[in-house]
């Protein structure tokens, strides 16, 4: 929803300045295309910051969880914003939902390993590299626990690297905490209650 209307709010702009807002793709050069998604990303960068200057928040958030922009183009700039005015509860439900979902997949994927794989040790998978492949990580399940726990740690490490410029030291233990779970895989489904904020 906080998405359509950023684009309307876009549209809008585009009008407003006798541009044309819908191009036929299939008519333009490359270079062309280069330019009208510069002139586009310009426009929503002033629009961002028009939204910023009233405070919608909420409705910027929405759009970064929606993964319709590159992260260093939209939600990074806003990770920063947040850290630079103190807004620490737009930070975290900025924050922990990422997060807190690859946590789930990577949970749900040792699950149906634990079932492929009834024997299977948490160190085969905490030091998996591909000079180990073994008859475990024949299985899609083996492959996305990994993969899932190495998303997991990156974003941990991401949001702690943040949350160092600010004077949260209880949350930075909170988070330092289930990123060590995260990385010896004793996290469980309830620890993310710890990663659940909203506003």
């Amino acid at each position: 929803m906080s998405y359509t209307k950023l684009e309307k709010e876009i549209e809008k702009y585009y009008k407003q300045n006798n541009l044309t807002f819908y191009h036929n793709a299939l008519n333009e050069t490359k270079e062309a295309q280069e330019l009208r998604l510069k002139k586009y990303n310009e426009v929503r960068d002033l629009i961002v910051k028009k939204w910023i200057e009233e405070k919608k928040y909420p409705e910027l958030i929405s759009c970064a969880h929606g993964g319709w922009f590159k992260y260093e183009e939209f939600e990074k700039p806003l990770e920063d914003y947040f850290v630079k005015e103190n807004l620490i509860s737009y930070l975290k439900f900025l924050c922990e939902r990422k997060i807190r979902f690859r946590i789930e997949d990577m949970l749900s994927c040792l699950k149906h390993l634990e079932e492929d794989v009834p024997k299977i040790s948490k160190e085969r998978i905490i030091n998996y590299t591909i000079e180990t492949i073994d008859d475990a990580s024949k299985y899609h399940s083996f492959e996305s626990s990994v993969k899932y726990r190495i998303k997991s740690l990156n974003l941990l490490d991401k949001y702690i690297a943040l949350l160092k410029n600010t004077t949260e030291t209880s949350y930075i233990n909170t988070i330092e905490t289930i990123r060590e779970k995260v990385n010896n895989l004793s996290i469980k489904k309830s620890d993310l209650n710890a990663i659940k904020f909203k506003i």
